[in-house]
């Protein structure tokens, strides 16, 4: 997937398992690549232990990775294997580019839902995962929320917008 495309370079990043004695659930870190160098050897790796801007989110994101069926109690799914490691993926990625996210939550069909907002919080976006898809859904300051697929590219672009005034 492509995160981000500046002046200098155009990343590729994955993810990839990184052992972590401090990490409770899955361990993820995120490695980026630039692309447009065929033989770059510049690797960028966030490990775990390196996440500072949302490190509450990691610590919600560990909570739900121990998550049963029936967790609420109502018949609720617990997020699978590979929603976690989205979810994983989607926090590396976005403090990789030093956005906070304002919260994380499980939902009752086995989603995670994470919150974005800008600092002034009168602009939001929530990127919901689910095992087989990703929405987003875009909350404007005046206008009516939208919402459609959401792909990892789109990162670069959604954040633009939350910053445009």
């Amino acid at each position: 997937m492509q995160v981000s495309t500046n002046n200098t370079a155009t990343f590729f990043c994955y993810t990839a398992p990184i052992p972590s004695p401090t990490y409770i659930g899955e361990n993820f870190g995120y490695y980026c690549q630039d692309i447009r160098k065929s033989n770059s050897a510049s690797i960028v790796i966030i490990s775990p232990n390196e996440v500072i801007l949302n490190n509450r989110i990691i610590s919600l994101l560990n909570e739900v990775s121990y998550l049963q069926d029936n967790w609420d109690e109502e018949s609720a799914i617990a997020p699978s294997k590979n929603t976690i490691k989205k979810a994983y993926s989607l926090v590396y990625m976005l403090e990789k580019q030093s956005q906070q996210i304002f919260n994380l939550a499980p939902g009752p069909n086995g989603e995670i839902m994470l919150d974005i907002r800008n600092s002034k919080k009168t602009k939001s976006f929530e990127i919901i995962l689910y095992n087989h898809k990703s929405i987003v859904v875009k909350f404007p300051e005046n206008n009516k929320p939208s919402q459609g697929n959401f792909f990892e590219n789109e990162i670069p672009n959604l954040l633009s917008w939350l910053d445009q005034k």
